[in-house]
C-alpha cells in the first residue's frame, strides 16, 4: 500500500500550527492531545518532540492536570490593557477608514496614523497614538502606501532619463 504524502508539509504543518494557536479551543484540544498521550504511555520528551512543544510546557501542563484536572488545561485570562474602544466604536473606525478622509473634513487625501490618531480624538474623545492607529491599519487589513514623488515641472522623457533602471543614463552635476 503506496504511503499517504501531504502536498507542501511544511506549509500545511504552519497553518495548522497558527489555527491551533489562534484560538483558546485550539489552545485546550491540543493540550488535551498531548495529555491523551501521556495517559497512553509515551513519555514527556517524545511528546514534546511530536507536538513541537518545549519540554517545560508539557511537564508543567502534566504537573497541572493532575493537580486540576481538566480546567487546568484551559486558557486563563489573559492581563493586558483593557481596549479604549468599544467593539463597536472600532466598527465604526473601520467605516470611516473606508470613506476616507474627505468625507470627515479633511484636507489630506489618504489616510495615516497621525491624521487618524486626530479623527479619533474629534470623534470618540479618546487619545490614542500614532503607533497603535498604525497597528488598526495592520489589523483592519491595509498595507502602508507612500505617494512617488514627482520633481515638480519635469518632463516625464526627464524622469525616465533620470531613473536608475533606465538604460540612458544621465549624469546631473550640480
Amino acid at each position: 500500500m503506496k504511503a499517504i504524502e501531504i502536498n507542501n508539509a511544511e506549509m500545511v504543518a504552519l497553518q495548522i500550527e497558527n489555527e491551533i494557536k489562534s484560538s483558546p479551543q485550539g489552545r485546550y484540544f491540543h493540550r488535551l492531545h498531548l495529555i491523551l498521550l501521556l495517559a497512553r504511555g509515551i513519555k514527556c520528551t517524545e511528546v514534546a518532540k511530536l507536538f513541537g512543544e518545549p519540554l517545560r510546557n508539557v511537564q508543567r501542563w502534566a504537573k497541572e492536570f493532575n493537580e486540576l484536572g481538566l480546567e487546568a488545561l484551559k486558557d486563563s485570562s489573559r492581563p493586558g490593557r483593557p481596549n479604549r474602544l468599544t467593539a463597536q466604536q472600532l466598527g465604526e473606525l473601520r467605516s470611516d477608514i473606508e470613506k476616507g478622509p474627505q468625507q470627515f473634513g479633511f484636507t489630506q487625501g489618504f489616510w495615516d496614523g497621525p491624521l487618524l490618531s486626530h479623527h479619533i480624538q474629534l470623534k470618540y474623545s479618546v487619545s490614542i497614538s500614532v503607533r497603535q492607529c498604525q497597528r488598526f491599519f495592520h489589523c483592519f487589513g491595509y498595507s502602508l502606501m507612500r505617494p512617488q514623488p514627482v520633481t515638480a515641472g519635469s518632463s516625464s522623457e526627464a524622469r525616465e532619463d533620470f531613473k536608475k533602471t533606465s538604460t540612458n543614463k544621465r549624469r546631473f552635476v550640480g
